[in-house]
């Protein structure tokens, strides 16, 4: 680590620093994905009763195309 001027204790302190970090920000990134996992699974859509009945005609017929 010549470029920074660094002596080999303090390249392997910096070293072991940014796996250290690097580690760390694994397991968080996968706590978070398993906690969208779990709640995408738990979550259930239901229709609102605002939306017409046939809402969802609409867009089957959006790529028909009437003339062949």
């Amino acid at each position: 680590m010549n470029e920074l001027d660094l002596s080999n204790t303090q390249a392997i302190f910096v070293s072991v620093l940014l796996i250290g970090l690097l580690v760390y920000l694994n397991r968080r990134d996968r706590k978070k994905s398993a906690q969208m996992e779990r709640g995408s699974t738990q979550t259930i859509e239901t229709p609102s009763e605002g939306l017409s009945p046939y809402y969802g005609r609409y867009i089957q017929l959006a790529g028909v195309r009437p003339w062949g």
